[in-house]
């Protein structure tokens, strides 16, 4: 097989390198490709970034037949480039199509030579991403288009070093105003919510004060200034919680438990609540023990979270205490309730901290939405997780869930 003639076979490499060492990051891969293609003979080149599974990539610059194109993603199975990756470099001088049979960009394009170096991140075991060239003729490993990649490989590896770090900071930064804008309505939502109380406390002891009311209406405007109280109280408290275990790595308590007591102990001081709107509270039927390792008070206070938000927000029927483990062995303290539900958005809304907390209940009842955020975290700081399932109308299912290796066995031992 005839060996391809190089535009520039008789430029020197380095001095041709040299010619795009001035520039930075993009600018810098798309003039390597444009090198590699229009002045080394490569019919396809490009520099790209692998995913975090190592199973695609997504060219960072590609130059195809002399032009260039838009950022393209690609799988690695079963092409040359898996080989660049994970046997740290691929060259066929030709027939690399006769290995690669199923490659199907190879055949569409003709490929026959191909090299391909991988680009080694800050961590010297771990490969980032790859500087690719394809021939439809042979690439001979003494010639100017082995050699030039050769030269750029290391200064390539410093540019995708350069171009992650600066992706970081730019997600970090959007991160940072994001937080910064959220944080700013989260105050805004929260004031609105304590003036509401406080605003009404005010007005019936003015009323008091000034003598405008009997003695029934005195004890009527007293119950009212009572219930703005606790409203306030409480919004305050949850306000204190979540600053607290956002602001503070505390570990949480560990010690072992029975997910059935807890349950128990919810019912029963969720139980008044729920009678007040003829709501019922059904017991866990699980009657074995349900061992984890974990912090009981935080359990028992994201559990009460969850009865309140499911007392608020059903207006018939019944409320379900569930403790069970599930099929891969992950137990689970459930909260159903047949309220208004909530669609896959207002979820994420809902236990996000310092979000806007617009969701579903909203529609139904004031309130800050503090109450999810504080419970996911609760169970953070213990190695659990929340996870909410819902739809609007249908109700909702709140778990608080105790993975696997938490959960005592049969035998007395966690895993």
């Amino acid at each position: 097989m005839s060996v391809r003639n190089e535009k520039s076979a008789g430029t020197e490499p380095l001095a041709a390198f040299e010619g795009i060492t001035h520039l930075t990051g993009k600018a810098y891969f798309q003039a390597l490709c444009k090198l590699l293609a229009e002045h080394f003979g490569a019919d396809i080149a490009y520099v790209s970034l692998l995913s975090a599974d190592h199973m695609s990539a997504r060219t960072l610059a590609h130059y195809e037949h002399r032009a260039s194109m838009p950022p393209t993603d690609y799988p690695l199975d079963r092409t040359p480039c898996w080989e660049t990756v994970n046997k740290r470099g691929c060259f066929y001088e030709s027939a690399v199509r006769e290995t690669y049979t199923k490659d199907a960009y190879l055949e569409e394009h003709e490929i026959e030579g191909y090299v391909g170096f991988p680009l080694i991140g800050e961590d010297p075991k771990r490969v980032e991403g790859t500087l690719i060239a394809m021939s439809k003729t042979a690439i001979p490993e003494d010639g100017a288009l082995h050699t030039v990649m050769k030269l750029a490989r290391s200064r390539t590896q410093a540019e995708l070093v350069h171009t992650q770090y600066e992706n970081k900071l730019k997600e970090t930064i959007s991160q940072a105003l994001l937080l910064n804008y959220s944080k700013s309505m989260f105050m805004a939502n929260i004031g609105h919510e304590l003036r509401t109380p406080l605003g009404a406390m005010v007005g019936y002891a003015s009323l008091i004060r000034d003598g405008q009311a009997d003695k029934t209406t005195i004890s009527n405007y007293a119950n009212s200034i009572c219930s703005s109280g606790e409203e306030l109280l409480a919004l305050i408290s949850d306000i204190m919680s979540l600053a607290m275990l956002e602001i503070s790595d505390e570990t949480s308590k560990r010690e072992k438990f029975d997910l059935l007591d807890i349950a128990r102990t919810g019912r029963r001081l969720i139980q008044q609540q729920a009678a007040s709107k003829n709501l019922t509270v059904a017991a866990a039927t699980r009657s074995d023990a349900l061992i984890v390792h974990g912090d009981a008070g935080h359990t028992k206070k994201a559990l009460m979270n969850l009865l309140s938000n499911a007392v608020k927000f059903t207006s018939k029927g019944k409320i379900e205490i569930v403790v069970e483990a599930d099929e891969s062995g992950n137990a689970r303290l459930s909260v159903i309730d047949g309220g208004v539900g909530m669609s896959p958005g207002e979820i994420a809304k809902a236990t996000e901290p310092l979000g806007t907390f617009t969701h579903a209940y909203d529609m139904h009842q004031e309130g800050a939405g503090l109450g999810l955020p504080i419970t996911a975290l609760l169970m953070q700081r213990q190695g659990g997780e929340l996870l909410i399932e819902s739809e609007k109308g249908k109700g909702t299912k709140a778990h608080l869930i105790f993975p696997r290796s938490l959960v005592q066995t049969e035998e007395g031992d966690f895993i």
